[in-house]
């Protein structure tokens, strides 16, 4: 194999094996993403449908789960439905 066809191939390969790790890093901003809750883990009690939030802090690559009623987020100052 020639070499400009040999330096071709390693740049391919090079660049098929960075795109995954670049496409699977974190938020750096570590902003936080509520979800509703599915009909599996809500309550059937009206009121009782828990809320989670998912953050993943700045410096850390491990996520938080905080789940609380839409009542009690509202208490905290934040609304999980408002986009």
């Amino acid at each position: 194999m020639s070499k400009p066809i040999l330096m071709g191939v390693v740049a391919a390969f090079c660049m098929a094996a960075i795109s995954p790790v670049a496409a699977a890093a974190p938020d750096p901003a570590g902003t936080a993403k509520a979800e509703r809750p599915d009909s599996a883990t809500a309550s059937t009690a009206e009121g009782s449908a828990k809320y989670c939030v998912i953050e993943t802090p700045t410096g850390s690559h491990i996520a938080k789960k905080t789940c609380h009623t839409r009542k009690e987020w509202l208490s905290q100052g934040f609304d999980p439905l408002e986009k």
